[in-house]
């Protein structure tokens, strides 16, 4: 009863503020609203301050305990779809295909066929010689993880501020808040430093030292003469069409004629982009505003793809999109433990990841030669 008489008080007051603050104006409608305002801004923030009670933990003082319990029970009701949106998320594994339940390595099997035709004039059985020629790359996931020291009430006073209507505590709990900040972390560190710039460290602390990315096995492989790239010599606003076709035209012949992708930096598109539409002109056939970071490259089967993960390298990677595969394994591979530590929460995240090319030959995929 105490509670809710301090309850009504303070709105009182609260009106009262408003009214006086509105009465400043001279007018009692603005005097009025103003306080009746505040007085509704009251109520809504005592709403919100119950519904966090209620969970357990409470503006001024969070229950550790409680909030450890309750992280605990929403991964276990919410396990594969938080799987799903560290591991599988398409914003970062669109443009590859993805292997999951991948525990430590698996052979990525290809088949090169030399000319097998011949005329039909000799009735002899005349095979072709070592006419298919098998091979695998291995794609490999390593152990990655995530040890994070929490202190809740640091992220409580930007949840609160997301709370616009009674609704979104429900719609949008503590815990769920917690995990999407996470886990949206997570996927930024794995694109932007790990699956396509990593270079593998065990020793190592950051997201970066977790794999061999996609520009760390290209680099070896041009070093150990595998592929040789184009030379393109750096690429600027002005040379960016030329470039970008160039490195395109070392595609082989058959590869031509099947959809590829040539995935670049986010600059090297903005100024294809824009190159283009200063030669030749806005043009609606062209999607001249590629909403999804995408553009066909004229007169081919291939599309320049803008990537975040290539960060400032000027690599131009050419190829089929499922060349590029991505390794995971989110049913045995990826687990969550929350432990208390004093006023604070220890998040322990574990997972595996990796990348590699299916396949690697000058037919099938065309880079330049900057790093």
């Amino acid at each position: 009863m105490k509670n809710v008489l301090l309850k009504v008080v303070g709105l009182i007051l609260t009106f009262a503020v408003g009214f006086f603050l509105g009465g400043l104006t001279g007018d009692v409608n603005v005097a009025f609203a103003a306080g009746s305002g505040f007085a509704a801004l009251s109520a809504y923030r005592n709403f919100i301050i119950q519904e966090v009670q209620a969970k357990g933990y409470a503006l001024d003082s969070i229950d550790i305990t409680a909030l450890a319990t309750a992280l605990g029970n929403y991964h276990r009701e919410h396990r594969d779809e938080l799987a799903a949106e560290v591991l599988l998320d398409e914003d970062f594994t669109e443009g590859m295909e993805v292997l999951d339940d991948v525990t430590d390595e698996i052979p990525l099997p290809n088949i090169g066929i030399t000319d097998i035709v011949q005329p039909g004039a000799d009735k002899d059985f005349n095979p072709t010689e070592d006419a298919l020629k098998f091979g695998a790359r291995i794609l490999k996931v390593r152990d990655c993880k995530v040890d994070l020291l929490l202190e809740p009430w640091l992220l409580e006073k930007t949840w609160l501020g997301k709370m616009k209507k009674a609704s979104d505590p429900l719609d949008m709990p503590f815990e769920k808040f917690i995990f999407d900040y996470i886990n949206s972390k997570i996927r930024e560190n794995m694109r932007l430093k790990a699956i396509y710039k990593g270079v593998y460290n065990a020793a190592g602390t950051g997201p970066a030292d977790t794999m061999n990315g996609f520009l760390k096995i290209l680099a070896d492989e041009i070093t150990g003469a595998k592929i040789t790239p184009v030379v393109t010599g750096v690429i600027t606003s002005s040379n960016v069409i030329d470039k970008v076709e160039a490195t395109h035209d070392a595609l082989g012949e058959v590869y031509k004629g099947v959809p590829t992708i040539m995935k670049c930096n986010s600059t090297i598109f903005t100024w294809y982009c824009r190159k283009y539409r200063l030669d030749f002109g806005s043009n609606t056939d062209y999607n001249g505003q590629p909403i999804k970071k995408r553009v066909q490259i004229d007169g081919t089967n291939c599309e320049l793809v803008a990537e975040p993960g290539f960060g400032s390298s000027q690599r131009l990677v050419t190829t089929k999109a499922d060349n590029f595969v991505y390794g995971t394994d989110s049913t045995s591979g990826y687990s969550v433990d929350i432990q208390k530590a004093d006023r604070k929460l220890k998040v322990l995240i574990d997972f595996k990841s990796g990348v590699e090319f299916k396949e690697i030959h000058a037919r099938g995929l065309a880079v330049n030669d900057q790093v």
